[in-house]
């Protein structure tokens, strides 16, 4: 074989594997890589999708929620588990009977790894665009957690692949999709940036109001105190307050293990949730006041 024929072939190959990595359907690419993490095999389990309200899916996996928002226009995705999650959500759209590529955006709840590591792997299949809080843009674009972050400590360890072009918002600021409007609460404490989102589910003159809850744990790297930090323990304590009086028809948590089964008396289950976030701080502040932290 002479030069030419051989720099022939060597392109002709190049060009080949160029494909390959370009086609999501075929090869993983870097924003898949999985992720490792002591629960990251439970939390990415397979989950049949199911309908959580009219027009709502819960398109997750087992211990890491994805909800699907649907109008006529386009869906909403909500949250994108680990990267490795990614594969499975879209699978799980598909499942439900939709196409992952009308999903017009994708929202964070917080720039975790567990909840916004797939996010760049779907907004590069899906073509969708994607939200979150403010500082949460700044995680998000950067791979790593924001520096007030109560787990920002675990460094490296934790990142998470970027995403670029997120559109912040605030408080109060809305997402829509035809005649469906998603509005962000904020939430934050257990993450700089988080968000809660809520909308209306409609069947015909039937509407419920269905709540997307952030993370309200008081989570930290070993040598984080809560108590050494009042703006981030503030954030929580309002965050608790502010999701436990939500309108809430239908609720789902960003870790659904984590949502009460039945309100048992605080009067939703989003009040229920907020409920179990408070005595879950006050334990951890009680920890911090005798020394354990």
């Amino acid at each position: 074989m002479n030069a030419h024929a051989r720099l022939l072939v060597l392109l002709v190959m190049v060009l080949s594997f160029g494909v390959v990595v370009a086609n999501p359907d075929r090869a993983p690419v870097d924003d898949q890589e999985p992720f490792e993490c002591t629960h990251c095999g439970k939390w990415n389990a397979p989950v049949d999708p199911w309908p959580l309200a009219e027009s709502s899916w819960y398109v997750g996996t087992q211990g890491l929620a994805s909800v699907l928002v649907v109008d006529d226009e386009g869906l909403i995705l909500i949250d994108g588990g680990l990267p490795q999650s990614a594969a499975r959500i879209l699978d799980n759209v598909r499942k439900a009977g939709f196409d992952p590529a009308d999903i017009r955006w994708i929202l964070n709840s917080h720039a975790h790894f567990d909840h916004a590591g797939g996010i760049a792997a779907l907004a590069r299949i899906t073509g969708a665009k994607v939200a979150a809080g403010r500082k949460g843009v700044i995680a998000l674009t950067g791979g790593a957690y924001h520096p007030d972050d109560p787990q920002a400590g675990y460094g490296a360890a934790a990142r998470f692949p970027a995403t670029a072009n997120v559109l912040a918002v605030d408080d109060g600021d809305s997402v829509t999709v035809g005649s469906t409007k998603l509005t962000a609460i904020a939430s934050p404490g257990h993450a700089p940036g988080g968000m809660s989102w809520t909308w209306k589910s409609c069947s015909g003159e039937r509407c419920r109001d269905v709540v997307y809850l952030d993370s309200l744990n008081a989570v930290s790297t070993d040598d984080y105190r809560f108590t050494d930090h009042p703006d981030t323990l503030k954030d929580l304590r309002s965050s608790i307050e502010r999701l436990g009086a939500l309108p809430c028809d239908v609720a789902m948590a960003a870790h659904p293990d984590q949502l009460p089964a039945a309100a048992n008396g605080a009067g939703s289950q989003c009040a229920a949730y907020a409920q179990a976030a408070r005595e879950r701080l006050e334990r951890r502040l009680q920890k911090e006041a005798a020394a354990d932290y």
